[in-house]
């Protein structure tokens, strides 16, 4: 039976066990270490496979501006070496048995246990536990038990921090199996159980300490180990002879700090100085889950795998979210793997921060700061390339300069500037956190739309205004002209800008003249930005109803998928080059649909239901981003089959590895696209105009769907059954909230009071 809290694998696959390593990833979103194995240290294995949020180093790839940069793997402090009677134990197929690895997302610890058999027939069990803490984001812990199952063993057991790591991948962009990279780190002091470490490939490199304190108990009592001192390495080792069926246990807990933190070393010694034991730190960090899991958790009745694949994709977003450091937010694959460099896209706002803002509202605050913490130089980067305003970039490291490589396209994919633009208007909504839109929001909407103004080209012949030479979510669109997507969102962008000044200048008269004085805004801007708006061009359909992707779309030459696409590869590595997508009505990802999940209220249900059926066929799904807009949409529109077809791509993606690439870590777009699938899907949430909307479209394999809602600072607990929907309110906000259940308006006032639709 399936347990809907653990993500087990049993037997050891082996030949795949380093790609499926970024499974049992944990973290805590000041770092995140992967699943690896310990006690491997032959060849590529002793690369361990930790992350910490904000240390770069320098990539190899020519980046638009500056140095491109790459997420550091950093110092193996879970490695180990163990030997039993001289022999080195590791995970080879027929020398281990009753192999088991485990993830417990309740308690947010990783366990792996097997039976090793020497080549004298020595068997001894082993028992592996680990934990990055979610209460202390500077302490982890690791635990090992071993028991000899017979004979008289020599057991030989070294632990230590070992900073001779290399990156996983020397081309980070391919999802090779590990082929190892370059080293980032160079080893500045190792004394006692202190490593200093620096990441020297970078001039101004952040520095990293570490310390360790390990216990080894046996039945008669400690057991004391030597220092084991090598370069780039502290350790300890024990040395003690086994007994039947007695077990010696190993604790360690490691204490890590970076120069991002302040005085590094100082902070480190405080750390370790008021310690507490493994036990003590394990319990707190799962006092700190259960709380985590109050607010998030979403609750199905009915099959027991989708309940577990939605609370693994929770699980796995939750622990990389750095909500404690505004200067760095949270990447493409997360802290689990090294693809795309640790750099933020596009799919932070518009895929993940949906999730954060309706589940825990801070953690998106801290990521939209992140966005105006680099908005000097989005303003940089718009001038240079000739434009006003803010252009943010399209591949973000943590300093906000584009790090994009040259000729890939950054030009052209700018739809991004519409989109923290939208993610900071809907946290706006559902939060009412004013002083965050006074203080950094508006400044953002301001910049965004003077970019937009000065991107935007009028036509004197067709006397329309235009976005030309653009690429939307649809990247096999190559260029394009008047994409709907941007169009659309950039509409929303101006006029979000111009209602954000509005409510300063009516709400706060002296903070809006402090603030247009220091950004130099004149009325008339406003006024411009209006009339850009109104007049852009939306690809549009009469005849048909239909919105299309772009001004060119329909008119280019249908696509054969069976042909271009005849397995799970991406047509561009399998059948034709990217050059030839602009002959071809293909989508790689959902575009229109995308588009019109985000703005509900702007269409009919026969224009979404058009839309769906006409670009469904045409797409490709040749990204994790694709898969998570039609589910939503289809369940929206009722086609329960199809959304529930959808959900499972989603929700599995990683799980069964279907893009073939989760060795190089998580798809964090299509986890927060998980949430997006159950929750604005299955249960059609969305807000506007002040009002939060629910309508339930439960596939037939649930019979019940539950979970909370953070909006207007009040607690909403949902539980749909059925075509039922019952709202409670379990805490309450700075007003009364205002809902529409199935097309019912209700309003809640009082804690605990109870609505049915």
């Amino acid at each position: 039976m399936i347990d809907s809290w653990t993500l087990s694998e049993t037997p050891c696959a082996f030949d795949r066990r380093l790609g499926t390593d970024a499974l049992f990833t944990l973290g805590n979103g000041y770092l995140g270490c992967r699943g690896f194995f310990e006690e491997e240290q032959e060849g590529v294995e002793a690369l361990g496979g930790i992350y910490m949020a904000g240390v770069f180093g320098k990539g190899d790839l020519k980046a638009w501006k500056g140095m491109h940069r790459e997420l550091v793997n950093t110092p193996n402090f879970l490695w180990m070496s163990i030997r039993v009677d001289g022999e080195p134990v590791l995970a080879r197929p027929r020398r281990i048995s009753s192999y088991k690895r485990l993830l417990n997302m309740r308690t947010g610890t990783m366990t792996r246990s097997f039976i090793w058999k020497s080549a004298r027939g020595i068997q001894v069990r082993f028992e592996f536990e680990r934990f990055m803490s979610v209460a202390d984001l500077h302490v982890a812990g690791q635990r090992l038990r071993i028991t000899p199952l017979n004979g008289k063993p020599r057991i030989e057991l070294v632990s230590g921090i070992n900073a001779n790591v290399k990156q996983h991948n020397l081309v980070t962009t391919i999802p090779l199996p590990i082929q190892p990279g370059r080293p980032h780190l160079r080893t500045l002091k190792a004394a006692g159980n202190v490593i200093e470490t620096q990441v020297e490939t970078l001039p101004d490199g952040v520095k990293i300490v570490e310390g360790q304190r390990i216990a080894v108990e046996g039945p008669a009592g400690r057991i004391r180990g030597v220092p084991a001192p090598a370069p780039g390495l502290v350790a300890e080792r024990f040395v003690f002879n086994g007994r039947v069926n007695e077990t010696v246990q190993l604790t360690k807990t490691i204490h890590y700090f970076t120069s991002r933190d302040g005085q590094a070393m100082t902070l480190l010694k405080k750390s370790m100085a008021r310690a507490k034991d493994y036990d003590r730190l394990l319990q707190a960090h799962q006092r700190a889950w259960v709380n985590k899991w109050r607010e998030i958790d979403i609750e199905i009745d009915g099959a027991m795998d989708d309940q577990q694949a939605v609370r693994f994709n929770l699980f796995q977003l939750v622990q990389a979210c750095p909500e404690h450091d505004s200067r760095v937010s949270l990447g493409a694959r997360g802290l689990s793997g090294e693809m795309h460099e640790g750099s933020v896209f596009w799919d932070n706002e518009i895929f993940k921060l949906p999730f954060f803002t309706f589940a825990h509202p801070p953690a998106t605050r801290s990521m939209l700061r992140f966005r105006h913490r680099t908005l000097p130089e989005a303003r940089r980067h718009a001038k240079d390339l000739w434009f006003e305003g803010a252009m943010y970039a399209w591949k973000s490291g943590d300093d906000g300069v584009e790090e994009t490589e040259m000729g890939v396209g950054a030009y052209y994919a700018i739809h991004i500037i519409a989109d923290i633009a939208y993610a900071l208007r809907q946290y706006w909504e559902a939060t009412g956190d004013d002083d965050f839109l006074f203080r950094y929001g508006t400044e953002i909407l301001i910049e965004t739309a003077r970019f937009w103004k000065s991107r935007i080209h009028y036509d004197p012949i067709r006397k329309t205004h235009n976005i030309l030479a653009v690429r939307g979510p649809n990247e096999y669109d190559v260029i394009v002209n008047n994409n709907c997507f941007t169009n659309m969102m950039v509409q929303e962008n101006m006029r979000y800008a111009g209602e954000a000044v509005a409510f300063i200048q009516k709400t706060d008269p002296s903070a809006w003249r402090k603030l247009a004085a220091r950004l130099k805004l004149k009325p008339r801007e406003i006024d411009a930005w209006k009339t850009c708006a109104k007049g852009l061009v939306i690809s549009y359909d009469k005849q048909r109803d239909l919105y299309a992707e772009d001004d060119m779309y329909l008119h280019r030459v249908p696509f054969d998928m069976k042909r271009g696409k005849p397995d799970a590869r991406r047509v561009i590595d399998s059948t034709l080059p990217y050059e030839a997508m602009a002959y071809y009505q293909i989508t790689k990802q959902s575009d229109v649909v995308t588009l019109m999940n985000l703005l509900p209220w702007k269409f009919t249900p026969r224009q979404k239901k058009l839309a769906y059926e006409f670009y469904e066929p045409k797409t490709a799904h040749d990204s994790s981003l694709s898969f998570t807009p039609h589910a939503v949409m289809a369940a929206r529109l009722g086609m329960k089959k199809e959304a529930y077809r959808y959900f499972r791509e989603c929700a599995y993606l990683d799980i069964a590895d279907r893009q073939l690439n989760t060795i190089s870590g998580l798809h964090f777009a299509n986890l927060g696209g998980t949430w997006q699938a159950v929750i604005q899907g299955f249960a059609g949430l969305y807000q506007h105009d002040n009002r939060l909307y629910l309508a339930p479209h439960l596939p037939s394999a649930w019979q019940a769907l539950r979970f909370r809602v953070n909006y207007r600072g009040a607690l909403l607990q949902v539980e749909m059954r059925g075509c039922k929907t019952t709202v409670t309110l379990e805490r309450a906000g700075t007003q009364p909230i205002s809902l529409n259940l199935d097309g019912r308006s209700v309003r809640l006032i009082r804690v605990g009071q109870m609505v049915s639709v």
